[in-house]
């Protein structure tokens, strides 16, 4: 493991309180004024909401049918009725007579928690018909629930903004992109990102011999290097090599840009379909950024010393919300230490 730096007297006291935050089936210990900030998530299907009751599920549908015709008239909707659990609708379409010939069946299941309403996007996989993609999605929408803001549950399942699915099953696509904003350092932005199945086409065989290595952040940045030459951008190197995260044997890239601006990153390349070792998983960190956009602001509100001691900071408080399979003790929050499957904060 890298060195650490200490915090601060003005980063300890922003660590002072902390909360846990979830997204996906991670969680991570931030400061209590932080605020997550959603990126998209996929459970194995792309996951949305909006504000309003039935009657917003009902001209929500009128639109996105409407939408899909407007979009190709020779869009066919297949199925628009009532969906697979209470309080749901469930379309089913094809976006073009092409998509039609090539088997691209989607369906959308609308499902109403009170004043929210989820939207699941999914589609026919191969080799299923309609109805067995259909009781599939009702398995998974029977799981979700509405989650407030600070609740992190202890039981397994998937965070999603303002819901939680309820489900120990494994097998499926998991995708979550989260930021994190600081009021204290407004000019700061911290992210994270997880693709569990990425490079699913691969053999688990052809993958750790052929691609792995070369997927890698080290392995890509040296390869810039020598597309790039004497082209390849200035920057001063602040910490760079091997890190781990818990058990995650991943890779950082610690640099500051010669405008000031601080360009973090780390990655780890894992193993497709493994929830405990997710194929695509990483975190970044920038300072200097206004209106989303990196290097506008004037200057960096963090020392070097200061970026590298919250980048560590931040980093030592990700671990998985609950325990999955093939996670060590330790990688997890719950169950905690103290209950019987022990390995927690």
């Amino acid at each position: 493991m890298p060195e650490t730096v200490q915090l601060s007297a003005r980063l300890g006291e922003l660590f002072s309180k902390t909360k846990l935050v979830c997204f996906g089936r991670y969680a991570l210990e931030v400061p209590q004024e932080a605020q997550l900030i959603w990126g998209g998530a996929s459970f194995p299907s792309k996951v949305e909401f909006f504000s309003g009751g039935l009657n917003a599920v009902k001209l929500r549908v009128e639109d996105d049918v409407a939408k899909l015709k407007r979009e190709n008239r020779t869009a066919e909707i297949t199925y628009s009725q009532p969906g697979p659990i209470a309080n749901s609708w469930q379309i089913r379409y094809y976006e073009s007579r092409n998509a039609k010939i090539e088997g691209l069946h989607f369906f959308n299941t609308y499902v109403n928690k009170g004043e929210l309403t989820f939207l699941l996007s999914g589609s026919v996989e191969d080799g299923e018909t309609e109805d067995v993609a259909a009781s599939r999605e009702a398995l998974r929408a029977n799981g979700l629930r509405l989650r407030a803001l600070d609740e992190i549950p202890a039981e397994p399942g998937y965070c999603i903004e303002h819901g939680f699915f309820t489900s120990n099953q494994y097998a499926d696509q998991e995708i979550v992109n989260v930021g994190l904003f600081l009021p204290s350092f407004p000019d700061v932005s911290f992210s994270l990102s997880s693709n569990k199945n990425a490079y699913g086409d691969y053999s688990p065989e052809e993958f750790e011999k052929n691609e792995r290595s070369e997927l890698s952040l080290l392995a890509r940045i040296q390869q810039a290097k020598d597309e790039q030459g004497a082209h390849y951008p200035k920057r001063t190197v602040l910490r760079e090599g091997k890190r781990d995260v818990q058990h995650w044997h991943g890779e950082e890239s610690m640099i500051k840009r010669t405008d000031g601006t601080h360009d973090f990153e780390w990655a780890l390349v894992g193993k497709p379909r493994d929830v405990a070792n997710p194929a695509e998983f990483g975190a970044q960190l920038y300072t200097k950024v206004e209106h989303n956009i990196v290097g506008a602001a004037k200057a960096a509100s963090l020392s070097d010393d200061e970026a590298v001691a919250l980048w560590d900071k931040l980093l030592s408080g990700l671990k998985f919300r609950v325990k999955v399979p093939g996670a060590p003790p330790g990688s997890y929050y719950f169950p905690k230490a103290s209950q019987p499957d022990g390995g927690g904060r």
